[in-house]
C-alpha cells in the first residue's frame, strides 16, 4: 500500500473513532478511549487499516465495530485482575492506598470558587482530568507531591456544574475520582467514587465512606 492511502485510510478511521463516544466501562477515567483504539489500529497491518476504513466509509460516522475494538482493548488493560465494585456495600474496600491509610489519602480544599483535591502520594505520574462540557487534560510524567493541589470545581468556569475525574497513573499505583450518578434513582445528588488499581484487582468505592466529600458535589449535576 502506498504511503498516501494509507494515510487516506487513517484519515477516514479518525474521523469516525472522532464521532463515537463510548466509554470503558471500568477504565473511563484512567484512559482516552479513542486514542487508545487508534493507537491500536495504527499498529495494525497496511491490510487490516484499509479493511477497517472500508468498514468505516460504509457505515458512515457509526463504526458498527468501535465498541467491539473498545472491549477488547479495555480488557487487555485490565488483564487478569478481578474488577469489584463496594460502592453499594457498607464494608469499605480499602484500609490502605500506596502505604497510607484511605481515609487520608484523598484531601479537599475548599475555596471561594470552588474546590481542589489532593492525594498523599509522591512519584511520577501520568494525569487525565475530565470535565467541563468533555473538556480534558492530559499530562504525562507529572511531578506530584502531597501538595500538588487538582481544581475539580470552579465556579467561575462555564459549564462548573458539570461531572469530573481526576486520574493519576504509574506502574507501581494508579487511583482516580470521579464525580458520578449515584445510581439511587435520586435526581438532583451526585457522589464521588474511588477507584484504585492494584496488583490483582481493579476496585472501586465511594469516597464519602472516607471522607467528607460535600465540597466536592456542591451543585454538580448528576
Amino acid at each position: 500500500m502506498s504511503i498516501k492511502r494509507r494515510v487516506r485510510d487513517i484519515v477516514s478511521i479518525k474521523r469516525t473513532i472522532s464521532a463515537n463516544y463510548d466509554r470503558f466501562r471500568t477504565l473511563g477515567a484512567f484512559y482516552l478511549e479513542r486514542n487508545e483504539v487508534l493507537d491500536a489500529i495504527s499498529a495494525l497491518s497496511d491490510e487490516e487499516i484499509a479493511k477497517i476504513a472500508a468498514d468505516c466509509r460504509e457505515g458512515g460516522v457509526r463504526w458498527r465495530s468501535f465498541t467491539k475494538y473498545m472491549n477488547k482493548i479495555e480488557a487487555s488493560l485490565i488483564g487478569d485482575r478481578a474488577f469489584e465494585d463496594w460502592s453499594q456495600r457498607e464494608e469499605k474496600a480499602f484500609s490502605k492506598i500506596g502505604g497510607v491509610d484511605a481515609e487520608e489519602f484523598v484531601r479537599v480544599h475548599e475555596r471561594d470558587s470552588g474546590a481542589a483535591v489532593s492525594f498523599a502520594v509522591a512519584g511520577t505520574f501520568d494525569l487525565i482530568q475530565r470535565g467541563n462540557r468533555n473538556g480534558c487534560a492530559e499530562i504525562r510524567s507529572l511531578a506530584v507531591t502531597p501538595e500538588t493541589e487538582f481544581t475539580v470545581v470552579n465556579e467561575l468556569l462555564p459549564y462548573w456544574e458539570d461531572r469530573y475525574s481526576v486520574a493519576l497513573k504509574s506502574p507501581s499505583l494508579s487511583f482516580a475520582i470521579t464525580a458520578e450518578d449515584p445510581k439511587l434513582g435520586k435526581k438532583g445528588t451526585a457522589c464521588v467514587r474511588l477507584t484504585v488499581i492494584e496488583e490483582n484487582r481493579v476496585a472501586v468505592d465511594d469516597l464519602g465512606k472516607y471522607i467528607d466529600t460535600a465540597p466536592l458535589t456542591l451543585w454538580i449535576t448528576p
